[in-house]
This record gives structure tokens, sequence and C-alpha cells, in this order.
């Protein structure tokens, strides 16, 4: 069975399709991820087995939470199921 087309649901880069993350995002996209007051956040697995943590890029002061802003667009960014981290629009 043909996977269906799939593109980044903000800036329309064609991806691949994975449908346990129907709504993710490019890794583009990605590094243009805010909190909500425009600063600006990075996301990192905890270790070798996964986890999730957000930083502030200019402080690398820990956030708490999942919310982020990317181009005015709510996201929910997580650990990916075989490590990474995987952000998509929210629900």
């Amino acid at each position: 069975m043909r996977e269906p087309e799939y593109t980044c649901p903000i800036c329309s880069t064609e991806l691949t399709y994975f449908s346990r993350y129907p709504n993710y995002v490019c890794d583009s996209c990605v590094a243009k991820a805010t909190d909500e007051s425009s600063r600006a956040l990075k996301f990192f697995n905890t270790g070798m087995h996964g986890g999730f943590k957000a930083v502030y890029a200019d402080t690398n002061g820990e956030r708490e939470g999942h919310i982020c802003f990317i181009e005015g667009n709510k996201c929910y960014a997580d650990e990916a199921r075989m490590g990474g981290i995987v952000v998509e629009l929210y629900a």
C-alpha cells in the first residue's frame, strides 16, 4: 500500500508520511519554535533511552511543558517513539 503524500503543515515542504505522527512539522520549522513570548526554544532527549527536555536557546535554562509556537501555530513537542524529538501541530 502506498503511503499518502504529506507536507509540513506549516511551510508545505514535502515530507515522508508517518501514521504515528499525522501532523508533524519539518526540522526547519522546529528550528523556529518559541514560547508564548517569542523566546526561542530547543528540544532534546534527556538520555540515551529517550525522555524529553525543552530549553531556552539563549540561556539553556529549562522550560517546563511541551507547548511551543511556530509562526503563530500552537504545537506540541515530545520524544519520538524510537528516539529523537517530534513536534506536531496542537490538536
